[in-house]
This record gives C-alpha cells, sequence and structure tokens, in this order.
C-alpha cells in the first residue's frame, strides 16, 4: 500500500464550519466578554430606581437627578412590572413542557429566572450609560425611572440588594386631574368621573400604599420619599435632601445644575410653571390645579375611601 493509498482509505476530516457560521460564533464570543467586563464595570455602581405613581412627578425628579454628573439614569425599563413577569411565564410554558418526561436538570428555576433578568437589565443599565455620554470613571450610580415599580420593590431588591429607591407622591386630586388630561381624555372605556374614580380610588393607594408599606422595610439608608409639594415650594432644599441620602456630592453648585436640568421652561419649551398647556406632557406643573376641575361633590366621595392614607401622606381629604 501507497502512503497516498493509505490516507485515501483514512475517514473523511470534518469540514470546518463556513465563514458566516466562524462569523456568528466569533460575535457571541466578542458579546459574552463585553457582558462580562460590562458586568465586572456596573459592579462599582450603586443602582437607584425612581418610583411613584404616575403624574407625580417622576419624570421631573429623573430629569433633575440625570442632571448631575455622577449619576445616570433614564426610563422607563418596566423592570420589576413588564419584564420579570413575561420572562416568569416564559419560564413556566417551558418548564411545562419540561414536565413531561425530561429530566429535572433542564428544568428553570427561580434563581435561573433572576439571573436572566438580572443580565438583562444590567444590559440595558450599561446603555443608559452610553446614552448618557458621561464618563463611567465619574459615575457613581445608575437608575432607572418606571412609576409602576412601586409596587415591584421585592423584585428590584432581589435583583439589587443595594439599590436606592427615591418614592415621590402628589395630592391625589391633582394625580387624578393630571392624568385626565394626559391619558383620560382619550380613554374610551371610561368618562370622566368613572376615570377620576379609577385614579383617586385604585391607581393612586395601589401604588402609594404599597410604596410606602413596603418601602421603609429598606431602611432609611436604601429609602428615601419626597412630596410633590415640597419639590414645587422649595425645589433647592429638596434637592439638596435627596443628594444628601445618595452616594453622590451635593455641594450648592451641583444642586443648581440638577435644578437647571429639571427646569419647567426648558423642558416645556419656553412657558413659565403655570402656565398651563393640556395638550403637553409638561402640561402646568403647579400645585392645587385640581380645584379648576374637578367638581367638589365628586372629591369628596372619593376622598372617603382614601381619607386615612391621604392624611398620613399629609393631604386633608375634601369633606
Amino acid at each position: 500500500m501507497t502512503p497516498n493509498s493509505a490516507i485515501a482509505d483514512l475517514p473523511p476530516t470534518s469540514p470546518s464550519p463556513p465563514a458566516p457560521h466562524r462569523a456568528a460564533a466569533a460575535r457571541i464570543d466578542a458579546l459574552l466578554a463585553g457582558q462580562r467586563e460590562a458586568q465586572d464595570r456596573l459592579a462599582s455602581l450603586d443602582q437607584l430606581f425612581v418610583i411613584g405613581c404616575g403624574k407625580s412627578g417622576t419624570t421631573w425628579l429623573r430629569n433633575l437627578l440625570h442632571g448631575h454628573p455622577q449619576i445616570s439614569i433614564f426610563g422607563e425599563g418596566s423592570f420589576a412590572w413588564r419584564l420579570l413577569p413575561i420572562l416568569g411565564q416564559a419560564f413556566s410554558v417551558f418548564n411545562e413542557h419540561q414536565s413531561h418526561g425530561q429530566p429535572a436538570c433542564t428544568h428553570l428555576a427561580e434563581d435561573d429566572l433572576f439571573l436572566t433578568a438580572r443580565g438583562i437589565i444590567d444590559g440595558i443599565f450599561t446603555r443608559y450609560i452610553h446614552e448618557s455620554g458621561k464618563p463611567m470613571g465619574e459615575l457613581r450610580m445608575v437608575g432607572d425611572k418606571t412609576p409602576q415599580h412601586t409596587i415591584g420593590i421585592p423584585a428590584l431588591n432581589t435583583l439589587y440588594p443595594r439599590a436606592r429607591f427615591v418614592h415621590i407622591y402628589r395630592d391625589p386630586r391633582d394625580v387624578a386631574t393630571s392624568a385626565w388630561f394626559h391619558d383620560g381624555v382619550n380613554d374610551t372605556k371610561r368618562d370622566f368621573p368613572q376615570f377620576i374614580h379609577h385614579f383617586m380610588n385604585e391607581v393612586w393607594p395601589l401604588q402609594v400604599g404599597t410604596a410606602r408599606q413596603v418601602g421603609p422595610t429598606l431602611g432609611g439608608d436604601r429609602f428615601f420619599e419626597l412630596r410633590y409639594e415640597d419639590l414645587v415650594a422649595d425645589e433647592a432644599l429638596e434637592i439638596r435632601r435627596l443628594l444628601e441620602f445618595l452616594p453622590v456630592d451635593n455641594t450648592p453648585e451641583l444642586v443648581g445644575e440638577c435644578s437647571r436640568a429639571g427646569s419647567f421652561k426648558k423642558l416645556s419649551g419656553g412657558r413659565e410653571r403655570g402656565e398651563g398647556d393640556n395638550s403637553k406632557f409638561y402640561r402646568k406643573g403647579v400645585t392645587g390645579d385640581w380645584e379648576n376641575h374637578l367638581p367638589i361633590d365628586l372629591v369628596r366621595e372619593l376622598c372617603v375611601p382614601i381619607a386615612d392614607l391621604m392624611r398620613s401622606c399629609g393631604y386633608e381629604p375634601t369633606v
């Protein structure tokens, strides 16, 4: 047998992966390396979640905080409100399939769910930082503003056990009024009284009540509350209090930077606070505007079931 014939008799070797497959594999390897690097960088930052019933000033608060050079905060990631429940449903469907004859080691556990969610959210936080344009080395906090996370504190606390939460709340009569002009006018299922009832007696007590019940269990070093009305009355004081709560610098100059970043005039296109435009997201920015829009008899009726929660927040119910 000649050497050449011996070689010809050997079994064929596996062909090299096509170029597109090699490129895809290299891309995945690069993405995994980038993910690990990003998570290592994120480990040096604290997390921040701004929460509050919709139309209570969460966007204003987010803008104020993002004005600080050591904070990058965007929204709305809807992590605990949408992402985690949807992932949980997917995991349940998968496990149902695997339960029919497949070994237990192929099933997904709750830890897998939280690790998956944490990886996704860390990726979003990395994009928040990139979008902000702020140097990573100067940041101390990265965060998200999602109002509905008032009911997601336990899940977020599991994902980020060092995270800090800032809860802003507002008079439910003003919340309902603002929500009407933002969402209610296009609500085909509820008329005006029904919408106001929905917001004052369902949305506001659920979100504010849950946050005020669960948040304090984290401790005073991780949960902070402020009222929209106090922020309107003395913005500089409330910003300073907030920055003192967070692990960031709080010089007068930085308080001013935050204030300018959240300026109503800047964000509304030139209107002063109090100059209303019901068609805009930044509508009016004042307190007590409900008196110009809500029938007093309706307000009296709707204040009854939430009177105790209103008083605990510093609001006197209409009687």
